[in-house]
């Protein structure tokens, strides 16, 4: 019989090349929002002020192109990770959306609404978390292809008409503004507001999650490594 683990102790979430890749994530994406913003609000007090800060429209353009091309590296380096390393591809299997997630979802409200005792029991990956993923990558593709285009205009306007472009410009704009309010605003507070985890979790920090969390937000998983026994007191 396994033993069961203390409450405090910790658990390895996820590996440093995998927490690397977040922090460049959300540094890039950060970057891009804000120089992108300073373009798409430019004629608004807060676009004229993220464009002084950063040093006018020429070198807003260059960081946001060196930021794109960051995140045209991480795209590249992930979808390498995630097919060919084996730690990776067990990742992107535990994210692929699955029939069990809608009851989960439905089991979720009637929890918050008080419905229900306690929260489903979630694999690795939760609902929410594989909506989170798939959103941000689907997003930051099709951030990638629009950007590309608008970047090298003059030669795709050989074969493209105008109105194309216009449309693209538009697709763009708004979807790097709904790109970052998933991000930095439903991911920050599901991540660090949510009851059980305010003030902050450090996870993306250090890896790790206590055996307790794991309990409660990641059943199914906890029980695959400890057993059906609850984390007892330290």
């Amino acid at each position: 019989m396994t033993t069961p683990p203390k409450k405090g102790q910790e658990v390895i979430r996820f590996t440093k090349v995998e927490l690397v890749q977040h922090w460049v994530l959300m540094v890039t994406l950060l970057g891009l929002a804000l120089t992108g913003l300073a373009l798409f609000a430019h004629g608004t007090w807060v676009g004229k002020v993220l464009v002084a800060l950063e040093g006018g429209m020429e070198s807003r353009g260059i960081l946001h192109r060196v930021f794109a091309v960051i995140l045209m590296a991480l795209t590249l380096w992930h979808f390498g990770y995630v097919l060919f390393s084996p730690r990776g591809n067990e990742q992107l299997r535990a994210m692929v959306p699955r029939g069990a997630d809608i009851q989960g979802v439905i089991g979720m409200l009637r929890y918050y609404r008080g419905k229900q005792q306690e929260l489903p029991e979630f694999g690795r990956f939760t609902p929410l978390q594989k909506l989170q993923y798939w959103g941000a990558g689907l997003g930051s593709l099709l951030m990638i292809l629009t950007g590309l285009l608008l970047w090298f205009h003059t030669e795709a306007m050989a074969v493209l008409p105008k109105w194309f472009f216009d449309i693209t410009a538009v697709i763009h704009g708004y979807e790097g503004l709904l790109l970052f309010l998933v991000l930095f605003v439903w991911h920050i507070y599901i991540v660090h507001f949510s009851p059980g985890n305010f003030p902050m979790s450090r996870t993306f920090l250090t890896g790790k999650i206590t055996a307790e969390k794991l309990w409660r937000d990641h059943r199914a998983e906890y029980r695959a490594l400890f057993g059906d026994e609850p984390p007892v007191e330290e």
